[in-house]
């Protein structure tokens, strides 16, 4: 194989595998056919490699602080008490 096909061949793949990998990150293909009875609702990054983030488990939202060393456990909320998100804040 001549130096062109092979450095061609080798890039298609690379980039295969990039749009791959990108594409189970963007839409989180996991086991949808399963209940599960973990969700993360939301993450945000507050530092370089620290983040919050809320899990959905059983009836409750639960805030989490994760950091590469220790996961912390800051709050939880029930269910029943978050809003779903379809009403205005600021209208009422």
């Amino acid at each position: 194989m001549d130096p062109v096909r092979y450095i061609t061949a080798l890039i298609l793949v690379g980039g295969l595998l990039a749009l791959a990998i990108w594409l189970l990150r963007r839409f989180n293909f996991t086991q949808r056919g399963f209940n599960q009875r973990v969700t993360i609702v939301s993450h945000v990054g507050v530092g370089t490699r620290e983040k919050l983030v809320v899990v959905r488990f059983a009836d409750e939202e639960i805030l989490l602080g994760v950091t590469p060393h220790s996961i912390t456990r800051l709050g939880s909320v029930p269910l029943e008490a978050v809003p779903d998100g379809n009403s205005d804040p600021e209208s009422s």
